[in-house]
């Protein structure tokens, strides 16, 4: 690549900000009178060391707030100005106060303004992690008025239990409803405030229930058992009319919609189909749902659709927005507000007209500028030897040319029980813009194909099925017209990407040149004795190793560096516990001594994934330097760049 190439493709690359970004808007809630949005504004997030018991560790502080707008967009209001409240404001039912987590515990703020009031200091348990989730199902466990606006549901955790606990508006009375050992993950309260449907999951993390509690007694009643609790989280809600009850489920074998009349009624199946369904809405009163549905994608987005709550009417297509699409409210003036994004759109709030279809875009979240450094994927279906079909997407250079050929890297997600979706993905974009095109499979472990293309990664199809995708990825990226494969193909991801990365290079090792492993498994042993996430990894092996010690050494990268042909860098935290950091410092220790050409670069402090600016910044230097070092070509214009010089 020449210098001048070089040149004028600076204006096309993503700056770290634009890769992770600190700023971000989540937490939609409609007002009950329809004319207001609450939702936070997280307007920085910093990432320090501190000392905690003689030992560094990292602290993040997101410093957000609680804002209002008009329900039709404009300009918005501060409600809060500390800092302090990332957790997303719920209207009271008569719409006059809001609830939240501040910095003292649970607050109620009035809509209008004012003091907070602390009326509980319990730190409250968030189920699901981060507040701005991708599916937007976050709020089916956020804080709960009661029908009266006297109480309010919140849950508390203290491993190995969580429990759900009721406190009254003015702070007089706290109660403790109910106690598991495991996790509830989800709660709704009675139009008429005598029970609550919850989501418990057990602690193995595979097998749930939807349980039926009485306020008045806390006895709860187990009302469905839910297995693969992990492919797509169940959901339940009462519908406004206090006697239908909807239940996003997998029993099925995919995510869909069901329905039941009572409480103690048989479960209906509500929506149909051989794809996913995911978030949904009531209507306000109670006969509708809007829900998002793969339904009529050939790819990995998804669409809004309306449904009549009693069966007989056919669903009807609501939206036809490239991308992912999720319901956050339905207004009584027959408004839908959604969260839409895409490829080339980070995300923001729209609404839809229940009626006539009209949409409205309300927030515009991109800085100038960003949307001329993205390009849409290339959704596809990749066809392994056996005939399984990956979904897959392909990013090219937002500058490519048909006239260029560029090296390909098949980049792994993680998870494994994960979906790179037709979403906003700037990591994909940032590498694709420093001249690679870049493969990302769906492989068998990813949900969005069905129970058993998940199921298909665990136990005899541990690092077995799923690498045979990867390898079915790099067949087919060499089979591209516009792929230079002179210097071979590279691969890489974090985690399980990660994991099968190093499985690449051991199992295949003439399939690819060179590998970024991040946080990667490389022994299964140490993995199972040693991680946090016991119970999933439990699953993947097909129980503990000492049972399945055969399957545990065949997939465990370490027992075979051996057969190492690529170039490897390997980069790993020290605090992972997700991942112990033992593994990766064995890996690479034992690697050198059989001479392969390995870098091991480690990351005090840092745990399963970089959160220190720096960090990160480092990790993006080296994999860019990495890949171009062995995989693009040279030219005898350039002086060596910067970025070749870098890795040596």
């Amino acid at each position: 690549m020449s210098a001048a190439e070089v040149s004028s493709q600076d204006e096309y690359q993503l700056s770290l900000n634009e890769i992770y970004p600190r700023e971000a808007i989540y937490g939609f809630q409609l007002a009950p009178d329809g004319r207001l949005l609450s939702f936070v504004h997280q307007g920085s997030k910093r990432v320090e060391e501190i000392l905690v018991n003689g030992r560094r560790k990292i602290k993040e502080s997101l410093h957000a707030d609680l804002c209002l707008m008009p329900c039709e967009g404009g300009y918005p209001r501060r409600l809060t100005n500390s800092g302090d409240y990332c957790c997303p404001g719920v209207w009271s039912p008569d719409g006059v106060s809001l609830a939240t987590e501040g910095p003292d515990g649970l607050q109620i703020i009035a809509s209008n303004g004012g003091k907070p009031r602390t009326i509980c200091k319990s730190k409250l348990h968030h189920p699901g992690g981060s507040w701005g989730g991708g599916s937007h199902d976050a709020d089916f466990c956020y804080l709960k008025w009661s029908p009266d606006a006297r109480f309010i549901l919140f849950a508390t955790r203290d491993p190995p239990k969580t429990t759900l606990d009721m406190v009254s508006t003015d702070g007089s009375l706290l109660r403790e409803l109910f106690s598991v050992e495991g996790y509830i993950s989800e709660w709704d309260w009675s139009p008429n405030g005598q029970k609550i449907l919850l989501v418990t999951r057990n602690e193995d993390g595979w097998v749930g229930d939807v349980r039926l509690l009485s306020v008045e007694t806390g006895d709860a009643q187990a009302l469905w058992n839910e297995e693969n609790y992990e492919y797509q989280k169940p959901m339940v809600a009462w519908s406004p009319n206090g006697e239908d009850i909807v239940l996003r489920s997998n029993r099925s074998g995919w995510s869909k919609l069901w329905f039941a009349k009572t409480a103690n009624g048989r479960l209906e199946q509500l929506t149909l189909g051989e794809w996913d369904d995911y978030s949904f809405r009531f209507s306000p009163d109670g006969s509708r749902l809007v829900y998002s549905s793969r339904a009529e994608q050939n790819g990995t987005g998804d669409d809004l659709w309306l449904i009549s709550i009693h069966r007989g009417e056919k669903s009807d297509r609501l939206t036809k927005q490239p991308g992912v699409n999720s319901p956050l409210a339905w207004s009584k003036d027959g408004w839908i507000y959604y969260w839409h994004s895409s490829p080339v759109e980070p995300g923001d709030l729209w609404r839809v007209s229940a009626k006539d279809k009209v949409t409205q875009r309300l927030t515009w979240s991109a800085k100038v500028g960003l949307e001329k450094k993205l390009s849409a994927p290339e959704e596809v279906r990749i066809t392994n030897k056996d005939g399984t079909q990956i979904p897959s997407l392909i990013y090219k250079p937002a500058y490519s040319s048909e006239k260029k050929k560029y090296p390909s890297i098949v980049w792994i997600h993680g998870g494994p029980v994960y979906m790179r979706r037709y979403d906003y993905n700037p990591f994909c974009n940032w590498l694709a813009n420093k001249g690679f095109v870049v493969v990302v499979p769906n492989y068998r472990g990813s949900f969005g194909n069905g129970i058993s293309f998940m199921n298909a990664v665990a136990g005899e199809g541990l690092g077995k099925n799923d690498l045979s995708d990867v390898v079915a990825a790099a067949r087919y990226a060499r089979s591209l017209p516009y792929v230079d494969v002179a210097r071979g193909i590279g691969v890489g991801g974090v985690s399980w990407g990660g994991y099968l990365t190093l499985m690449a290079v051991t199992q295949a090792p003439d399939e690819f040149s060179c590998g970024v492993a991040g946080s990667a498994i490389t022994d299964w042993t140490i993995q199972q004795a040693q991680t946090e996430v016991r119970y999933y990894d439990h699953w993947l092996v097909g129980g503990w190793v000492y049972e399945q010690s055969e399957r545990a050494r065949e997939r465990s990268p370490i027992h075979f560096v051996d057969r190492i042909k690529a170039k490897l860098i390997t980069f790993h935290g020290e605090e992972d516990r997700d991942v112990p950091f033992i593994e990766n410092k064995s890996f690479a220790e034992k690697a050198q001594r059989n001479g392969v050409d390995i870098e091991y670069i480690t990351y005090p402090v840092e745990r399963h994934s970089n959160m220190k600016p720096e960090n990160q910044q480092d990790e993006l230097d080296r994999t860019e330097a990495f890949f171009r070092k062995h995989l693009q070509p040279w030219d005898f214009r350039d002086n060596p760049s910067a970025g070749q010089l870098l890795v040596t």
